[in-house]
């Protein structure tokens, strides 16, 4: 199973807001998506879903996404929007993911084996304790949670989140994310994740692509990628790139926006946990990517 995209555009009163988009990601891996506000980030995803109009091509292991009916396209992709204010209904989580599991089905005839299914879901992400509960009754981070486990309890191809973590402290944001990285291997499924935090992205995403108003800036391994160049690049800040445990992930630590175009005087390297320099980001050619 594989996902492409080729020339994905999407225009929304009359500005263009991806422009020609081709990316590839692979199964049981998470393709972290990074870029500074605006570039575009949930516009794709949203494209994905139906829920903006997208031209060109999203293909999911052969089966076109754009174009395609809506009932289609559930059955395909789990998607964890920023704001789930949607799930404030007067139904328990439970039997939420009761009936999130018979799709377009208007029926509460239920068998054991969904009702396992729900539980293991719960288990799975730690909720066990919400199961009875009306999503209005929690809070913020609590229903991004919630909204994960609705998405995964559908068995999805392709997962899609946005900012998944946003509302979550630090000890839920490891939970979380360490349940969906082993569910993306385990299922062997594609995950697309969009992270405001780069440390998140640098421990939990495989692959990574930084979007640069509405184009690729660059795209591949995680650790290739997640450089002190390519953030000079994409955010306008000057970082130093350090690997830490051994060398199992980079830690970026930000020292200052970059004005008109220009760094400040580089600071001198700073040692990681692992004894290795950090890397410097030189003044970042700004012309347009091609």
């Amino acid at each position: 199973m594989s996902f492409t995209t080729a020339d994905y555009t999407v225009t929304l009163r009359g500005k263009p807001i991806l422009k020609g988009l081709d990316i590839q990601a692979q199964p049981g891996r998470t393709l972290a998506l990074l870029g500074a506000n605006g570039a575009g980030k949930s516009t794709f995803m949203k494209g994905l879903c139906g829920l903006v109009p997208a031209q060109g091509s999203a293909t999911l292991n052969g089966t076109q996404l754009l174009g395609t009916p809506q009932s289609t396209r559930a059955q395909l992709i789990g998607y964890v929007a920023q704001d789930m204010g949607h799930l404030d209904v007067r139904l328990s989580v439970y039997e939420l993911l009761l009936l999130a599991q018979r799709g377009s089905a208007r029926s509460w005839t239920t068998g054991q084996a969904p009702q396992r299914k729900a539980t293991h879901m719960l288990e799975l992400l730690g909720l066990e304790r919400f199961a009875q509960c009306q999503p209005g009754q929690l809070s913020g981070g609590e229903r991004q949670m919630i909204g994960l486990a609705l998405a995964l309890v559908r068995s999805p191809q392709l997962l899609l989140l946005d900012e998944p973590t946003s509302a979550l402290d630090l000890a839920n944001q490891l939970q979380i994310l360490d349940a969906v990285s082993t569910y993306t291997r385990e299922n062997n499924i594609v995950t697309l994740a969009i992270f405001h935090d780069m440390n998140l992205a640098s421990r939990y995403a495989d692959d990574t692509l930084m979007l640069h108003q509405g184009q690729v800036h660059c795209s591949g391994t995680t650790r290739a990628t997640l450089t002190a160049h390519n953030l000079a690049h994409v955010y306008g800040v000057d970082c130093r790139a350090l690997e830490v445990d051994a060398g199992a992930f980079t830690a970026i630590y930000p020292v200052s926006v970059l004005k008109d175009g220009a760094a400040s005087a580089p600071a001198p390297a700073r040692q990681a946990a692992t004894g290795r320099t950090a890397t410097h980001a030189s003044v970042p050619n700004r012309s347009p990517i091609t």
